[in-house]
């Protein structure tokens, strides 16, 4: 349930009697983790940490305003260089008055939602607290915005799961509830549904979340985000637990904006283990 900002280099050509542009974008993070328990990448406690998200987007304009596009993603990091899994993904997209719609790789809608994470990757309280949330997945999705409202829906057209999620921004408020269901296709005949309701507001440097998701087979988790900025720095705190869970997940962190990166670090608890990371992330 990452949010990420990105900068954009364009390369801009000529298709034709229509406009078309390639676009290259990215975030990338580095730094240092922690945990009790051992991390699963590494087999220790302490271990180095990269993640490197960049993507690659071409887009035309029909005569008519129709935008259409596709998108290559390449995603790695430590985790996924350790077991191999590094690799591409994919997406096509076509915008205009009704918004837009997208086939391939793209994530449900209740994965919009949920709170911050602590620290410059995240040190996992926010999972905790989304436990809840959904367990669908999707190959296709809607997103319609128009002023304060937007609206979204996904869809797996192979596993049959769907999503559905509904936000207005109120100015120093806004919600965002969803709804997500889950057809399993297990050969069991069970499915969840989940649904879930974020409230953010932000104010004079104060930036708080409340969060909640109910759950057919997970029963109910919760979360709250808490944070500070004066000037470069930000002070923040993070709260999660769900039902059946042995110990709550909290975390404390700090933020400073270098002026292009941002140095971040956190420590807390998850799964009774204590948890805490340091390191750089940046867009380009």
């Amino acid at each position: 349930m990452k949010k990420v900002l990105f900068a954009t280099t364009a390369l801009v050509f000529s298709a034709g009697i229509a406009a078309a542009e390639v676009t290259v974008s990215g975030s990338a993070n580095a730094g240092f983790k922690y945990n009790e328990g051992d991390l699963d990448y590494a087999g220790k406690k302490a271990a180095g940490w990269y993640e490197i998200d960049m993507d690659v987007t071409g887009t035309t304009e029909t005569d008519s305003g129709l935008t259409f596009g596709a998108t290559v993603e390449l995603d790695s990091d430590y985790a996924s260089a350790v077991d191999g899994t590094e690799g591409l993904t994919g997406s096509v997209f076509v915008s205009g008055a009704f918004g837009t719609f997208t086939i391939g790789s793209v994530d449900p809608m209740a994965d919009d939602s949920g709170i911050s994470d602590i620290g410059f990757d995240g040190i996992g309280v926010d999972d905790v607290a989304g436990n809840s949330i959904y367990t669908g997945s999707a190959d296709a999705r809607w997103d319609y915005s128009t002023g304060a409202l937007s609206l979204g829906v996904s869809l797996h057209t192979i596993e049959e799961d769907y999503g559905l999620s509904v936000g207005y921004d109120f100015g120093m408020a806004s919600v965002l509830v969803a709804y997500d269901h889950d057809e399993f296709n297990d050969d069991t005949g069970n499915e969840n549904d989940s649904a879930s309701i974020l409230l953010t507001a932000e104010m004079s440097g104060i930036e708080g979340q409340l969060f909640f998701a109910d759950s057919d087979d997970y029963d109910q988790s919760w979360g709250v985000y808490a944070a500070y900025t004066t000037g470069a720095l930000t002070l923040e705190a993070a709260y999660g637990d769900y039902d059946g869970a042995a110990d709550a997940a909290y975390g404390i962190g700090a933020k400073y904006d270098l002026g292009g990166a941002t140095l971040a670090g956190g420590v807390g608890k998850v799964d009774d283990m204590t948890v805490a990371d340091l390191g750089v992330s940046f867009s380009f």
